[in-house]
C-alpha cells in the first residue's frame, strides 16, 4: 500500500510502542510505500525538538534520516489543499494527494472525521493494521 503518515504517527512510533510503530515497521519491511513531504519532516522535526519532548538534536536527526531512507518525497505544489479545519492538517492530505496513496493514517480526530478524500481512506493506526 502507498501511505501517508500524520506527524503524530511519527511522534508516537518515536516515544512509544505500539500500532503506531507497526506502521512504520510495515514501511521499513517493505510492506508499504511511505510518501513524505520536507512540510511534513520539518513539523516532526518541530515537535520533537519542543520542551515537551526535549529530544536530542542528534537523535532527531538520526530518526528523521531514517524517515527519508525509506520514503518517497515529494515536493509539494505551491498551491496548498484546504480541507481539514486545522490547517496544519492540509499538508498531509495534500502530501496524499500528490503521492496518489491509498491511505492516510493517523489519530488526529479532524483528519479522521474527513473520512476519505480522493480516493484517500483515512483511518487510525489499528484499524489501518485490520485492513492490511
Amino acid at each position: 500500500m502507498k501511505v501517508v503518515l500524520d506527524t503524530n504517527i511519527y511522534i508516537s512510533s518515536f516515544y512509544w510502542s505500539g500500532n503506531p510503530r507497526k506502521v512504520i515497521e510495515r514501511v521499513i519491511n517493505g510492506l508499504d510505500e511511505l510518501y513524505i513531504s520536507e512540510e511534513i519532516l520539518e513539523e516532526v522535526i518541530s515537535v520533537m525538538s519542543s520542551k515537551k519532548f526535549n529530544t536530542d538534536n542528534v537523535k532527531i536527526e538520526e530518526y528523521v534520516k531514517t524517515i527519508e531512507s525509506y520514503s518517497f518525497k515529494l515536493l509539494l505544489s505551491q498551491i496548498p489543499i484546504r480541507i481539514s479545519r486545522d490547517v496544519d492538517d492540509n499538508k498531509i492530505l495534500q502530501c496524499g494527494v500528490e503521492g496518489r496513496v491509498d491511505f492516510l493514517i493517523t489519530g488526529d480526530n479532524d483528519l479522521l472525521e474527513i473520512n476519505e478524500y480522493k480516493g484517500i481512506k483515512i483511518v487510525n493506526p489499528m484499524d489501518y493494521l485490520k485492513i492490511v
